[in-house]
């Protein structure tokens, strides 16, 4: 049987996961994960392993391979810089290879599920690698109520995450199964994620923007100039109320901005990080406005990143989590943001709603998984 969705009080060595080889004649397997001691290091240890996996991958490569691959980023490169001069071919061949994983939520984690989420975990580049479609993969996102083409190995993991705490939780090839408890919770959650495809595309999207990166070659006061101006151009269009080219206008700030086009020094980083805070503090008010609040978040988890002091961050991410139904995450987002601005009354004023409706959902009986 599938595992309650609580925190566990005893502390586990290690968690089991599932892989989904894209070869239908390849056996799911169940693999391990040992979980390390502090939570910082669990957070991120079972990307760290996928992306050396898909890294070993990719080193199997052979030369036409590796080249398609490299030209297919440098594609995407000249098709987002038409105007500018040719990326380096050492930083475009770096950029191609190095190695991510992108993470697509099947199960969010919110107070109906006690806060238990399942992952998939796949290649970000599996596009421009040319991998073979998924089909079991893609069953199991379609089963979960979502519209996404896998392509390449994917993984299945499962964590309790309350925003607050992380703990990863047991996932084994036998909770695939298409009447999985959680499968049908998925479903549920996933309905209002928008219409099937949406997801498809908005991972493709995010595949063609980690792969790629705006004007390489500019001499870093050249790009913080340009950055600033699309800036500019941002702010002039969400006043005007055209939200949709000022997201667009921050998008291409930050594509100047992120990922860094080179080793920076502390100096010169913190140049960068001070024009693409209010950037994606900007685009998350954009995203809130168009009714997109993953993005929305994706946006603020950066800023904070940056800055964890910002209570903008915190209270556009609060915002966020509200409108997905997710109102625990979003009071704790709130608080911390009074926290940090107490004088600010409609940042209390937002809480104090929060708050009313998530002691009304918590009140609610909890969904058995």
């Amino acid at each position: 049987g599938e595992r309650a969705p609580s925190r566990s009080t005893v502390p586990t060595m290690s968690v089991k996961y599932v892989l989904i080889p894209a070869a239908d004649g390849s056996a799911i397997t169940e693999l391990e994960l040992a979980i390390p001691p502090t939570l910082e290091e669990n957070i991120g240890a079972l990307t760290k392993a996928l992306n050396d996996y898909y890294r070993r991958q990719t080193g199997e490569l052979s030369d036409a391979q590796r080249d398609a691959l490299v030209s297919s980023v440098r594609q995407q490169v000249a098709e987002k810089n038409k105007d500018s001069a040719p990326p380096d071919e050492r930083m475009l061949s770096q950029v191609a290879l190095s190695q991510t994983c992108d993470i697509l939520q099947l199960l969010p984690p919110t107070p109906k599920s006690s806060w238990v989420g399942v992952s998939m975990y796949v290649d970000d580049k599996g596009v421009a690698k040319q991998l073979p479609p998924n089909r079991r993969a893609s069953e199991v996102c379609r089963q979960c109520g979502l519209s996404v083409e896998v392509l390449g190995d994917a993984f299945v993991a499962r964590a309790w995450d309350d925003q607050e705490g992380y703990e990863r939780q047991h996932f084994d090839a036998a909770q695939l199964a298409s009447d999985s408890e959680w499968m049908s919770a998925a479903r549920e959650a996933n309905a209002g994620r928008g219409t099937p495809g949406e997801a498809q595309q908005r991972l493709a999207e995010m595949n063609a923007k980690q792969a790629a990166w705006s004007e390489p070659d500019l001499e870093l006061g050249e790009r913080l100039a340009r950055a600033e101006a699309w800036r500019g151009k941002g702010t002039a269009s969400f006043k005007g109320g055209d939200v949709a080219a000022a997201a667009a206008a921050y998008a291409e700030a930050l594509s100047l901005l992120q990922p860094a086009p080179a080793v920076l020094d502390a100096a010169a980083a913190d140049r960068v990080d001070a024009l693409r805070l209010p950037c994606l503090l900007n685009l998350a008010a954009c995203r809130l406005r168009e009714a997109r609040p993953f993005e929305a978040i994706s946006a603020c988890d950066a800023a904070v990143g940056i800055d964890a002091g910002s209570a903008k961050a915190w209270y556009r991410r609060g915002q966020a989590c509200a409108a997905l139904g997710q109102l625990e995450a979003a009071r704790k987002n709130l608080l911390q943001a009074c926290k940090l601005a107490p004088s600010s009354r409609e940042i209390r004023d937002e809480y104090e709603k929060v708050k009313e409706a998530a002691a009304k959902q918590a009140s609610a009986r909890p969904m058995a998984l």
